[in-house]
């Protein structure tokens, strides 16, 4: 993991997800976002092809992450909504 120091404060930077092909978390969680759900597909989406496959833990983790974002509605014990008959 690469840190910049900022002020005394540590800055996480935009790290390589896929080093074969040059990806960055950034540029794989850009493409995440519209729907691609598997972790070969964000090479695809480049131009690219997977080649060693040591990436492929690392961007299924950012699809997993992009999801649980993407779908995760209102929890129900903070600020979700009232059950019917509750008031």
């Amino acid at each position: 993991m690469i840190f910049i120091l900022n002020k005394g404060k540590r800055k996480h930077a935009d790290m390589f997800v896929c080093n074969c092909n040059g990806i960055t978390e950034k540029q794989a969680k850009a493409v995440i976002q519209p729907g691609i759900r598997f972790w070969d597909d964000v090479d695809e989406a480049y131009g690219c092809e997977p080649r060693c496959g040591k990436c492929q833990c690392d961007i299924t983790h950012l699809v997993m992450e992009v999801e649980a974002e993407t779908t995760a509605g209102p929890s129900p014990l903070f600020g979700g909504t009232m059950l019917e008959g509750a008031d």
